[in-house]
């Protein structure tokens, strides 16, 4: 097993998540892919760790970031590859220059391909900021590759803007939750300027090797560049913004952005931004190629959708199959009795998740966060709408800092249905019947111990 029983336990209580051995997970406790770019895109112009080797010399790369939307998948299927997000952003990373900044927020940065690129930036004179969750770097939890870049990034050196690591002991703009936003930030990248990019993506190998993720990326946008890099200046000084917390920014008719926290921990007093969207939906009446025969096409792609707001949106989503709305959901973790919910209520959804190494832990896993809408929504019955980003359907996001995008586009929203669709109908032949091997215990330091088979999951990210 990769993860010990003490280090997954202190993640659970971080991440809200039980560690119970059952597949689903009770409720008791709380070459590049093609590339889509919506039409409104573009706008003119430290701890002792194990020594860890330097990073070699290297000569800077030339790459240009395009901008748009890149899926990975890492059995290099569907005519994208595994590398498709890590290959982008650490090109971009490499092709910086002296002078360039660097501005990153992740919940984990862990691999040698990150841990070298990182220093080579820096080494070439670029100011190379970055933000972690401390939860991933610490006693107990040895981060080799983050304590080497952590301490060539020292911030004191001779340079108008220092390089440095941070790390978050909860959300960096909130009393509670997680450092869970994933952005990268470049003030230049060869010829481009202003470059940023969100998703669900962390900074380590293993969003390219054992997860399914997705990126966007803004170029030559300086008000997009901005906006972000004003959220990141405030979740460096680690401090509860309070109000100031939940920010919404609307970058053009079609293109909208909220971080989080959601304006307070708790969905009753505040209302809930899924829900909220999930009510807007109707299902009959679609036009205009929307749909599927008249009826609203719902499609979800959720890493974790558990606990009492798991519940409530799972219910939601019956009401809406039961009205005559087209749904399909995957996941990854899924609470027991969400699953009951949505089993009962005949709404169509599969579990991508693995056992590969057949130890009764999974080990490679969907870790998308989307939501994309054909149909009727908000009245309109032709209206294609996106949500993506890095928020779960569990209660933790909504205390966390997270960030979600709306795209009201036609091209967007038929790349994250197609892309779904594909997913649900083509599970991995190589799996077998069988996600979970039937694994119940295992001897940890001489103890027989109880197998948790999310805890890869809570070590790399839900």
């Amino acid at each position: 097993m990769r993860l010990g029983f003490l280090t997954c336990t202190l993640l659970s209580t971080v991440l809200g998540v039980s560690l119970l051995p059952g597949v689903a997970l009770s409720d008791a406790s709380a070459a590049p892919a093609p590339v889509v770019v919506p039409a409104s895109v573009a706008e003119a112009p430290p701890l002792a760790e194990a020594p860890v080797a330097p990073a070699a010399r290297k000569k800077a790369d030339s790459y240009r970031p395009n901008p748009g939307l890149r899926f990975n998948e890492p059995y290099n299927r569907g005519g994208k590859k595994a590398n498709t997000i890590r290959r982008h952003i650490l090109r971009s990373i490499d092709s910086t220059r002296k002078g360039d900044v660097i501005q990153m927020a992740a919940w984990n940065i862990r691999g040698r391909s990150w841990m070298k690129s990182l220093i080579r930036a820096h080494k070439r004179g670029v100011a190379v900021q970055v933000i972690m969750d401390k939860v991933n770097w610490g006693p107990g939890h040895p981060n080799p590759e983050a304590a080497a870049v952590a301490k060539v990034l020292k911030g004191k050196e001779n340079r108008p803007v220092q390089s440095w690591l941070k790390r978050c002991s909860s959300s960096c703009r909130g009393k509670r939750g997680i450092p869970h936003s994933k952005f990268y930030l470049f003030s230049r990248v060869n010829d481009r300027s202003y470059v940023t990019m969100f998703g669900s993506n962390n900074a380590t190998n293993v969003a390219a090797e054992d997860q399914w993720n997705d990126l966007y990326t803004w170029v030559n946008n300086k008000k997009i560049y901005t906006t972000f890099q004003n959220v990141f200046n405030q979740m460096k000084l680690d401090r509860n913004q309070g109000s100031r917390a939940f920010v919404r920014a609307r970058f053009s008719p079609t293109q909208l952005v909220d971080f989080y926290p959601y304006k307070g921990a708790i969905p009753t007093k505040v209302g809930d931004p899924d829900m909220a969207r999930l009510n807007r939906i109707s299902c009959r009446g679609a036009t205009g190629g929307a749909g599927f025969k008249g009826r609203t096409k719902i499609r979800i792609m959720q890493t974790a959708i558990h606990g009492e707001r798991g519940k409530k949106l799972a219910r939601k989503l019956v009401y809406l199959r039961k009205a005559g709305c087209d749904i399909r959901v995957v996941y990854a973790l899924m609470g027991g009795d969400v699953h009951k919910i949505l089993t009962r209520g005949k709404v169509a959804k599969l579990q991508l998740a693995y056992d590969r190494d057949r130890n009764g832990v999974y080990d490679i896993y969907l870790h998308l966060k989307s939501l994309a809408i054909s149909g009727v929504y908000e009245g309109r019955t032709n209206a294609r709408v996106t949500y993506n980003g890095s928020a779960n359907w569990s209660s933790v996001p909504l205390a966390s800092d997270d960030v979600v995008g709306e795209f009201r586009d036609i091209s967007m929203t038929k790349a994250y249905i197609d892309w779904t669709d594909f997913l649900f109908k083509h599970r991995p032949k190589r799996w077998g019947p069988v996600n979970l091997a039937p694994v119940k215990s295992s001897v940890v330091e001489g103890r027989i111990m109880p197998v948790d088979p999310y805890s890869f999951m809570k070590e790399q990210g839900l």
